[in-house]
């Protein structure tokens, strides 16, 4: 069935009290005034007033462009960073609800506007379960913020069917620097203490989001040659840290809702990689559950920084892509 989209100028009275639910410290005349700054919302049928109650820096979006996907050219450096977080919010679905569906097509998103380089998007997108043979398409809405230009710094607040007003929220500022993973003192594809489990090749198949991972760490530590794409990138091998959380000690594995990720590979971009192709993206991923926030953070390094790491052009390396 498909969900008619609404497009709408939120009403000045209706932005102020937007305006000062974000920020309830701020004066009447600042509220007015950042208020003559909205420009348009997307909002579906299941529109209510006031239609996302934001309550923190994270969800802020109310001053905002909003974007056709298709009427973007091919070569907008902007292009792939939509897809990847329309993916990201798409994964953050499925791992919540237990589902499998896969990203169609996106139709809109709203890029906030500020005086940071650092920004927020609110993507409108169609998805599809691959089982279901009628083909037919669901229309969610996701919201992504970056924390800081050029680091992988992610936080996934919205992720839900259009029309649901389901929203994450942070009850206090989280320093996502502060749960960036380090960089571990043994080498995570060769390690014999049972803290690390290397995914087999049929498992980094079967979970695509591995590469989605992958995928982000590159375009947005790099966001300065993200003209050149990721489809060089090539995934060599793939580690798990085993630790168990804290908080969680039964949770670990894959599914874990606070999981480590080694991926091991190479970038054929010179531009991007130097002549140092062979590369690890360390990504740690967090699914807060009391605020509903899904958090990304991680970083890209050269293979060389691991302990006991060799080059993949070294002789002998038995490393193949996946």
């Amino acid at each position: 069935m498909e969900v008619e989209k609404v497009e709408r100028e939120i009403p000045g009275s209706e932005v102020m009290e937007i305006q000062k639910n974000c920020d309830p410290l701020a004066s009447d005349e600042k509220v007015e005034k950042e208020s003559k700054k909205v420009v348009v919302l997307n909002f579906g049928p299941g529109y209510r007033k006031p239609p996302w109650k934001w309550r923190s820096s994270e969800n802020q979006i109310h001053r905002g462009i909003t974007f056709v996907y298709a009427n973007d050219h091919p070569h907008n450096p902007r292009r792939l960073i939509v897809l990847l977080y329309a993916k990201l919010g798409l994964h953050r679905y499925n791992c919540v609800h237990g589902k499998d569906l896969k990203l169609s097509s996106i139709s809109t998103y709203i890029k906030s506007s500020g005086v940071t380089s650092a920004t927020s998007y609110r993507i409108t997108f169609d998805a599809k379960d691959p089982r279901d043979t009628s083909g037919s398409l669901q229309t969610f809405q996701t919201h992504v913020n970056e924390r800081t230009y050029g680091s992988l710094l992610l936080s996934c607040t919205i992720a839900c069917p259009l029309g649901e007003v389901t929203i994450g929220s942070e009850t206090k500022r989280v320093n996502l620097h502060s749960l960036r993973p380090e960089l571990p003192p043994e080498n995570p594809f060769q390690d014999d203490t049972d803290r690390f489990y290397v995914l087999k090749k049929s498992e980094v198949k079967k979970n695509d989001w591995i590469r989605l991972y992958l995928e982000l760490a590159v375009a947005t530590t790099k966001r300065h040659h993200i003209k050149h794409g990721v489809a060089n990138l090539k995934i060599l091998r793939v580690a798990l840290d085993t630790t168990p959380d804290p908080c969680r000690p039964s949770e670990k594995g894959l599914d874990a809702y606070d999981a480590i990720f080694y991926i091991r590979y190479t970038d054929s971009c010179k531009a991007r990689a130097g002549e140092d192709g062979d590369r690890v993206a360390i990504v740690r991923r967090i699914w807060d559950e009391k605020p509903q926030v899904f958090r990304i953070v991680g970083r890209t390094e050269s293979f060389r920084s691991l302990g006991n790491g060799e080059s993949t052009t070294s002789p002998g390396s038995k490393d193949g892509t996946i």
